[in-house]
């Protein structure tokens, strides 16, 4: 059973009949992906209308990465549903540049019960680069926004609070919950880190992680990529129907009755933890910022903005590898897995000339 499968089932309930589940906060962690842009601001709005609404301004085939679009296919399956239909969104926060991804909205699930969800990396290259400088510093321009939002909404509320959100959506909601004022922690009821990043030895050793840390859960597929990525805790581990870097989509989730199979990690996710762990314990900070720095460069030079644009001009992957070849060993090797996830939407002919053309760089 998936969480399609879920919703068919429980989604005939209300939260007054059937309280909050993890499965339910993992729904709505992956929400924020929605583009409510023209939508939901500051005004409050039903999941129901905010559907109908959706559904005439987008098409579900839109061009988009598989996060998106499955949320956009998410949020049309639950706004009819007696679960979800009256739960209210309002203050959504989108910002796409050059130098910035970051979205957040808030949903109202019962009255002064709310679910903070912050958007993971979406389409746009921007969000990728704060990705991989989470390697180096935690104090992003994202996470600077992320902590502004709770205390811009919430220092003179009184709300029960669950801070969540999906991939780095999820490392978002750990930092924001970690550094908002007392108030609003005070409110934390839980924070839901889904398939995202963890901190770096000095926030997960700091003061601020220890109080946030019994409230704090880190939720991973068996197959985690994204999740293995710096200090974690707290982890549950779910059960898929495939395997793969795929996994990191919700969709494949297996569900039992009204919660998720667990599992443990497989030996691929504890060996990629264990490695990037020790890589970043042995190389110099400015060596990781200068790596950093050369994936920046890489889609600059070839004027890539979004994985859109990746998407429609496929020769642009070509014109990536053949910009690598200028770089040192280590960014070259980040470059190609990268590219590698990227390409596995394509079909099988169009892989393997990728592949050809990544080899001749590569060995």
């Amino acid at each position: 059973m998936n969480i399609y499968d879920y919703v068919d089932n429980y989604g005939i309930y209300t939260f007054d009949e059937k309280p909050i589940t993890l499965v339910d906060k993992v729904i709505f962690s992956f929400l924020s992906y929605v583009n409510f842009q023209g939508i939901v601001k500051y005004n409050k709005i039903t999941i129901k209308e905010a559907g109908r609404i959706h559904l005439g301004m987008h098409k579900l085939n839109e061009v988009n990465i598989i996060a998106v679009k499955e949320a956009h296919k998410l949020l049309r399956y639950i706004k009819d549903t007696n679960r979800y239909k009256d739960c209210l969104l309002y203050n959504y926060i989108y910002e796409g540049t050059e130098n910035l991804q970051f979205g957040v909205i808030c949903i109202e699930f019962q009255k002064n019960k709310v679910f903070v969800s912050y958007e993971g990396t979406d389409q746009l290259i921007s969000g990728w680069k704060e990705d991989i400088v989470l390697a180096y510093r935690t104090n992003t321009l994202s996470h600077k926004k992320a902590i502004r939002y709770l205390n811009r909404f919430f220092t003179f509320t009184n709300k029960q609070l669950i801070i969540g959100g999906h991939s780095k959506g999820g490392n978002l909601a750990l930092v924001a919950s970690m550094y908002s004022n007392f108030l609003v922690r005070s409110q934390i009821k839980e924070v839901l880190n889904v398939d995202g990043p963890g901190l770096l030895d000095v926030e997960f050793y700091s003061r601020e992680f220890k109080k946030i840390l019994p409230r704090y859960k880190h939720i991973v597929p068996e197959n985690s990529l994204v999740g293995m990525l710096l200090n974690n805790a707290n982890e549950t581990v779910i059960n898929t129907t495939i395997s793969g870097p795929i996994t990191h989509n919700i969709a494949y989730w297996e569900i039992k009755n009204d919660k998720f199979v667990l599992t443990k990690l497989s030996k691929f996710s504890e060996e990629l933890r264990k490695d990037i762990l020790h890589w970043l314990t042995v190389t110099h900070k400015n060596d990781i910022r200068k790596l950093a720095k050369n994936f920046q460069n890489i889609f600059e030079s070839a004027g890539v903005n979004s994985l859109i644009d990746i998407k429609k001009k496929k020769r642009l992957v070509f014109e990536l590898v053949e910009e690598s070849k200028n770089m040192d060993p280590e960014a070259k090797r980040v470059l190609i897995n990268f590219l590698k996830m990227v390409v596995k939407s394509y079909g099988d002919t169009y892989i393997d000339e990728v592949k050809n053309k990544i080899k001749d760089y590569v060995d």
